[in-house]
């Protein structure tokens, strides 16, 4: 097995980057979206019948993650934003790999958005394996979670990301 550097080891198991409540989720970005893709489903659409369903329209759930995603500007903020799925390229960076890749992404939905929600994500590394020979050359998986919660603390998803860091720096 091929050691972690103290600081990765102290990122494990624990939220490292927050976002808190970056977008507020809009109807006519969601919208946005639907017609993009020809989504006509109900839900997103149909107050009528969404009431029935859902006590109101909804956000599409396969945009929780956007809905995450800070501007690269912000008039109260010195400096760029966080870039997405900062975490992973600390951890990248760290085991001092050059390249790394999402090589799995599942989408564990709970609660729906609605118009007015906003989300607070937390980046959470939950394992680093062990470095191995890949196609790609010497490298080593890292699977990051990414937990979205609404401002009362309901937990609207969970995003959990598998990568693969390859190429040494200097190498």
């Amino acid at each position: 097995m091929t050691s972690l550097p103290d600081t990765v080891k102290d990122w494990l198991g624990r939220p490292v980057i927050v976002m808190d409540h970056v977008l507020t989720v809009e109807q006519g970005l969601w919208a946005n979206f639907c017609v993009a893709i020809e989504d006509a489903n109900p839900l997103y659409w149909d107050y009528r019948l969404a009431r029935e369903e859902t006590e109101t329209v909804i956000a599409p759930p396969m945009m929780l993650p956007s809905w995450a995603i800070d501007h690269d500007w912000r008039p109260e903020r010195e400096g760029p934003a966080p870039r997405t799925l900062e975490l992973h390229f600390m951890v990248k960076d760290a085991l001092g790999y050059k390249n790394g890749l999402v090589t799995e992404v599942e989408l564990e939905l709970h609660e729906p958005l609605r118009a007015g929600d906003s989300v607070k994500a937390e980046q959470i590394l939950r394992s680093v394996g062990d470095e191995r020979e890949t196609k790609l050359g010497t490298g080593r998986n890292w699977e990051i979670d990414v937990v979205y919660r609404k401002p009362d603390g309901t937990l609207a998803g969970v995003q959990s990301l598998t990568f693969l860091g390859y190429g040494r720096v200097g190498a």
